[in-house]
């Protein structure tokens, strides 16, 4: 855009996004630092008995031992599960591929907390159905497999978050630059040697940028340590804050203290997923490229493609949705699944029942909160990122970052920040729905910034420029010009804030309040108390507003032929 038609104009509105943005993301940081040295907020002595406290607890180097354990194995994994589903889509010629695709993201679609539960149900020693189906088959006692085990939170996290792998790692398959690959194969190598030696370490930048992600979102998922791991007694950084606020009083002072150094290692490993994916730009293109990589012919091993590719939809997706019909229609847990034992009986209750009420109101607090943080936060985000785009100013850079920050930023990091920021005056936010929607928008501000950020740069300034040529001030321009071009990127980033917010957890489980809850806290309620049919039935509902969201954004950009948005 011609920006010298009205500098004041710009610059004023540069200034007043960063000081939004700085706000928003630095003052709670400034107040979880501020506690977790001075839990006395009154006194001006400042000290780190919290830091002593907790990491001179006895249970401390439990926590920190399973914390590790669980990222690093769930981080092996999913690189496993996500990097062979990515090379069948992105460089072999394995019929239904585009089925595949699909495939390998349903479970970014499906809230953890749904695959967590399902599992739980499957997995369960005694009663979980898989071990019951295995003890029939195999006429025995002894169970397949304990789900409550380590081994069984990491398979059940690396389920939800190998998509995040095969996101990175297929779009750097499809648009790799076949030169090096087609004189090895000129040199003699086979196809085995070539993908083994060539194609996967030229990949490798990619891969590593989705590892590195999937070990941040692995520190900060709360649903499936607080289902999996708790029911067998394994805490993680999650779970253990999630005690200390629940505690009777909450001990704010040690969860600040503790959040510190995992926020610390996240932004080391957001450093470095920016880094990596930074290089990953000198092995692949993104577009205009006038070559296709040649495909491997699997030959009669693209069944076993077709078998890998079906048995991960099976456990990720299958297996999770058909228990949740299941527990939706039974009459009681362990019946067959025939007509004389289904009923609509536990709908009813769920939704007429006495607990009905509350069910009702969490998702109306739930559609709220998310219809609002989403359209405040995609306004924001279309602001920072017109700004982050086609600005000359020399502090979009750090705008750029500012914005970026809450990604290395855990869930339940986030709230307890916003518990030490707007616990007091003048922001007293707290047992309000505020401070989750606050929560909501701060946490969520860079997924919006980015689906804007990707639809403004296909635009060119010509079109702006001229408007502002013709006497358009700032404001006409941005609404009437690049709002109407960018809406695609818009009405998608909504979308996407939308179904993220819809199925958050790791902040909502603690701020929420009396009368404040949201479907994910009623969630874990139901299940804790054991509630089978309640548990299925508000998972589905969890699920139909989420891939019913996803598929209106699918249709959006398959209308508006936007790509690079899923």
């Amino acid at each position: 855009m011609n920006m010298f038609k009205f500098p004041s104009t710009v610059r004023s509105l540069e200034w007043g996004c960063l000081i939004v943005v700085g706000f928003i993301v630095l003052y709670p940081l400034f107040w979880l630092l501020l506690g977790s040295v001075k839990p006395d907020l009154s006194s001006s002595e400042y000290n780190l008995d919290a830091f002593v406290a907790i990491y001179e607890s006895r249970y401390m180097g439990e926590v920190l031992r399973n914390t590790a354990v669980m990222s690093i194995g769930v981080t092996i994994l999913s690189v496993l599960i996500g990097v062979p589903l990515a090379w069948i889509v992105g460089r072999t010629d394995t019929p239904l591929k585009n089925y595949i695709s699909m495939t390998a993201i349903l479970p970014f679609i499906m809230p953890p907390v749904v695959v967590a539960v399902a599992w739980a149900y499957l997995g369960t020693p005694r009663v979980g159905f898989v071990n019951m189906f295995w003890k029939w088959v195999m006429d025995t006692k002894d169970p397949l497999f304990d789900i409550f085990t380590m081994g069984g939170l990491i398979f059940v996290m690396a389920l939800s978050l190998a998509p995040y792998v095969f996101i990175f790692t297929v779009t750097a398959f499809k648009n790799m630059d076949p030169t090096l690959e087609n004189a090895a194969h000129i040199s003699g190598a086979n196809k085995w040697q070539t993908t083994l030696r060539i194609t996967i370490p030229m990949a490798a930048p990619a891969i590593l940028s989705g590892a590195l992600l999937v070990f941040i979102q692995s520190l900060e998922i709360f649903a499936i340590p607080a289902t999996i791991g708790v029911s067998g007694g394994i805490y993680v950084f999650a779970t253990q804050l999630w005690r200390m606020m629940i505690g009777i009083p909450p001990n704010f002072s040690h969860a600040a203290a503790m959040s510190i150094p995992i926020l610390l290692v996240c932004g080391l490993a957001l450093w470095g997923q920016t880094k990596a994916l930074g290089r990953s730009a000198k092995y692949t293109t993104v577009g205009g490229k006038s070559f296709r990589p040649r495909l491997v012919q699997l030959g009669r091993w693209k069944y076993l493609a077709l078998g890998f590719s079906g048995f991960y939809l099976l456990v990720s997706a299958i297996l999770p949705m058909l228990t949740l019909i299941y527990g939706t229609f039974i009459s009681n847990r362990g019946r067959p699944p025939t007509l004389e034992f289904l009923t609509l009986g536990h709908i009813e209750e769920v939704l007429l029942g006495d607990g009905g009420a509350v069910i009702l109101r969490s998702i109306e607090n739930s559609l709220l909160l998310s219809f609002l943080g989403a359209t405040i936060g995609i306004a924001l985000a279309a602001v920072v990122a017109y700004f982050v785009v086609r600005s000359k100013w020399r502090l979009r850079g750090t705008l750029d970052f500012l914005a970026l920050i809450p990604v290395a930023i855990p869930g339940a990091v986030i709230a307890i920040a916003m518990l030490w920021a707007y616990i007091r005056e003048p922001f007293n936010l707290y047992h309000t729905l505020w401070i989750i929607l606050l929560a909501y928008i701060t946490r969520f501000l860079p997924f919006g910034v980015k689906a804007v950020s990707n639809s403004i740069t296909q635009i060119h300034e010509e079109l702006e420029r001229a408007a502002a040529v013709s006497g358009a001030n700032w404001f006409t321009v941005f609404w009437r010009v690049l709002v109407p071009l960018a809406m695609p990127g818009i009405v998608a980033g909504w979308i996407i804030l939308f179904v993220s917010m819809m199925r958050e957890l790791s902040a909502s489980i603690m701020l929420f309040s009396s009368n404040k809850e949201v479907i994910g806290t009623i969630l874990i309620q139901l299940y804790d108390e054991g509630l089978f049919s309640h548990v299925c039935i508000l998972s589905l509902i969890i699920v139909i507003l989420s891939l019913g969201s996803v598929a209106l954004v699918r249709w959006l950009t398959k209308q508006t032929d936007v790509e690079g948005i899923t």
